[in-house]
């Protein structure tokens, strides 16, 4: 049973659910979701996340149903105890794959551009004990990582709006000149920057009138939708689509022709700033999924979080170079859109009729 004092309250729901969607793909999600829909890939955005909102209304109706309200009591309600941990067990690898991607990703920019010569072991030496003592600690200590990575890095939003003095309007014109099936492509890859609420599948019983938080859950996905669409639409009037088809991460491309009297390069200074949006990711994804394991096994929480993040440190060990990540990230990418708008609508609808069945016979 979780104490009361180890809960927060729902209104930090929107920080957990805005922190676990905005992370490194804030860099570099224009092009990406630029593939298929071009100038409306700004469009996509909008799909992408009303989406998600509706996955949102799902997950809280699934857990709002069940005492322990975890994902682990639901698989195991739903499915049975050998089934569900089973599938509890996968949801944990999902877990771990999120937190590679963020921390892998992070660090190729890292050495992109500011340290070439940068080990990754190295940088993981310097980050994981923060991560572990962040973890291992109270669900609060992670809530108060979320809230900072929200509020500190805020004011970088502001700094893009420099470029709009070079912005070309003409670039995102015609609206709505591609057909609805690109849009839609575009949308499946606008969902990775998203897919962080899966977290919410485990830290729903820490909230306090869990029931309630609902609607902060959906000011937390509008305030990253909102966020995302500005730094879209800054990249989309600045760069051409030759440029923007260049661009790897465009972001940093904005941030580089910022100039001031005490710093040369800002963009060093984003990337620096950024940490601060990343490590709520990571520290987020890693208390999910050492919560996850300690639940379904009844393992020392200490204990799996050092074995977790052992793992994670290997999985950014053997990602090599620009491609390995790109797979890491597609892939990533790709189960998460299944997990999201696949498995959960299912995992609702037999949720649903089993406990119809439930009542019924009782």
């Amino acid at each position: 049973m979780i104490s009361i004092n180890d809960k927060v309250s729902a209104l930090m729901v929107f920080f957990l659910i805005s922190a676990s969607q905005i992370g490194v793909g804030f860099l570099g999600f224009q092009s990406i979701i630029n593939k298929y829909a071009e100038h409306d890939g700004w469009i996509s955005l909008i799909i992408a996340s009303l989406g998600i909102s509706s996955i949102i209304w799902i997950i809280y109706q699934i857990l709002k149903n069940d005492a322990r309200g975890d994902i682990v009591a639901i698989h195991q309600f739903t499915y049975g105890k050998w089934l569900g941990n089973f599938l509890t067990l996968l949801f944990t690898i999902y877990l771990l794959l999120l937190a590679t991607v963020v921390l892998r990703t992070y660090i190729e920019i890292v050495q992109v551009w500011i340290f070439p010569h940068l080990n990754v072991w190295s940088f993981l030496l310097l980050v994981i004990p923060l991560i572990y003592y962040t973890i291992s600690n109270q669900f609060r200590t992670v809530v108060g990582v979320c809230f900072l990575g929200i509020v500190y890095p805020f004011f970088l939003n502001l700094t893009l709006l420099y470029p709009l003095k070079y912005a070309d309007v003409t670039y995102i014109l015609p609206v709505m000149d591609h057909t609805i099936t690109e849009i839609m492509q575009s949308s499946t890859l606008a969902v990775l920057n998203f897919m962080g609420i899966s977290a919410l599948l485990v830290f729903y019983p820490f909230i306090r009138g869990a029931g309630q938080s609902q609607k902060y859950a959906h000011y937390g996905n509008l305030y990253t939708t909102l966020t995302y669409l500005a730094v879209c639409l800054i990249a989309y009037v600045y760069y051409s689509q030759g440029e923007l088809e260049e661009q790897i991460w465009p972001t940093l491309g904005l941030w580089k022709i910022i100039k001031m009297p005490f710093m040369e390069r800002f963009e060093y200074f984003g990337i620096a700033t950024l940490f601060f949006t990343i490590l709520p990711n990571v520290v987020l994804f890693m208390w999910a999924a050492t919560r996850v394991v300690h639940r379904t096994f009844g393992f020392h929480h200490k204990k799996v979080a050092v074995a977790l993040l052992g793992i994670l440190f290997i999985g950014c060990i053997v990602s090599v170079g620009r491609e390995g990540v790109n797979i890491l990230n597609d892939f990533a990418g790709k189960i998460g859109l299944v997990f999201l708008f696949i498995y959960i609508p299912i995992l609702f609808t037999i949720n649903f009729i089993r406990r119809k069945v439930r009542k019924h016979v009782s």
